[in-house]
């Protein structure tokens, strides 16, 4: 009777015991029932960058750039300190967006005129801002193209770097634009002129290669983006989108490199043979098809002008193709490429996935990214 009398007071307390259900949610991105034209965006980090994230940076990623890489250099210019390099200021730019923007998007379908505005060197904090510059529908139905504008900043409040992001969001109905204020577009000119004015008296014999309209060079750098190093640049850059480092809701092939990574490996590696590189500029690039953790990046690289802008230096106009998986020199040196990838007015991955599946089927699925992009170099007068 006693052991009935205690199973029935257990099974009672049972009863009475309380549960609880989550009743809040973390949501991230973009508030798509708070679209509109003119509306800013602050992101939520301040970053400060100090040396040891520059090693690590310049470990990763190749650089042919004396700014970027010589301390002893920058002085000769007038600087204190080594700049921060042009694709790590790309990617702390994107990246600051995602978690307040970017994180609700679908797809990043393009990213315009990315521009180094001011320098920026270690020690420097940096935060970012971004403006919705355009709503429209999309090609495919059900979904809209948002344009952004990106500004990084430092402490000081100086303009950094800007760049201009194509997002695919889910369909949203924008609220009743407010124009924003008319303002120039930003522009790097005053940089450009330091550097050329105090570059002028400084030797530079390294130049590989000289170039003219119509070269097309394999590049023999080939690199994978390790799984360590996707999680600790997604970790550091707060690029906070799961696809890029949660290894429990996706198996290991299915986690991505963010876009910027990416864009920034493949001009590093087509860097190499274009050195000695003063500035750099993407016009706009694009991704044809994703490149996964561990993923070997490679690159060939079409010059499409040369223009010398004053004795003794030049800027180089180049379309870059970035390669997954693919050991460029030896596979590609005797493939005959259809002019057709050059033409400046293929501008949409379909329309580089049909030329390649129609004329050169050994790039099919091989090719990862299209970055149009220009270089100053100083070169013999």
């Amino acid at each position: 009777m006693r052991g009935v009398l205690l199973l029935f007071l257990q099974g009672s307390l049972m009863c009475m015991e309380e549960f609880l259900k989550p009743n809040r949610r973390a949501e991230y991105g973009l508030d798509l029932d708070k679209v509109f034209v003119g509306k800013e965006i602050v992101s939520r980090y301040n970053i400060t960058v100090d040396e040891s994230v520059l090693s690590m940076w310049s470990g990763f990623m190749p650089t042919a750039s004396y700014p970027e890489s010589s301390r002893e250099f920058a002085g000769r210019l007038g600087f204190h300190q080594i700049f921060l390099p042009y694709g790590f200021l790309l990617n702390l730019t994107l990246s600051l967006g995602v978690e307040n923007f970017a994180h609700s998007s679908v797809l990043k379908v393009e990213m315009r005129d990315a521009l180094y505005l001011n320098p920026a060197f270690p020690g420097d904090t940096f935060s970012c801002s971004i403006k919705i510059t355009d709503v429209r529908p999309a090609r495919i139905e059900g979904y809209t193209l948002i344009e952004s504008s990106h500004l990084l900043f430092n402490q000081k409040g100086e303009a950094v770097f800007s760049v201009t992001r194509i997002s695919l969001f889910p369909q949203v109905s924008p609220r009743k634009s407010i124009p924003p204020e008319r303002k120039e577009p930003y522009h790097n000119n005053r940089f450009k002129e330091q550097i050329l004015a105090r570059t002028r008296s400084i030797d530079m014999e390294n130049v590989i290669f000289s170039f003219r309209a119509g070269d097309l060079l394999l590049h023999p750098y080939v690199r994978p983006i390790g799984k360590s190093e996707n999680l600790f640049w997604a970790t550091y850059l707060k690029n906070t989108h799961p696809s890029h480092y949660n290894y429990q809701r996706y198996q290991p092939g299915e986690i991505v490199i963010s876009g910027g990574i990416v864009t920034a490996m493949v001009i590093g590696i087509a860097g190499r043979e274009f050195r000695q590189i003063l500035m750099q500029q993407i016009n706009n690039a694009f991704h044809v098809h994703p490149v996964f953790a561990e993923d070997r990046v490679g690159a060939f690289s079409y010059v499409r002008e040369v223009r010398q802008i004053m004795p003794g230096y030049e800027e180089v106009f180049i379309r870059t193709f970035g390669l997954r998986n693919m050991d460029t020199e030896p596979e590609l040196a005797d493939v005959a490429f259809p002019v057709a990838l050059f033409d400046s007015k293929v501008e949409r991955p379909s329309e580089v996935r049909q030329i390649i599946d129609e004329k050169c089927p050994i790039l099919k699925d091989r090719v990862c990214s299209l970055v149009n992009w220009s270089v100053l170099r100083k070169v013999d007068a």
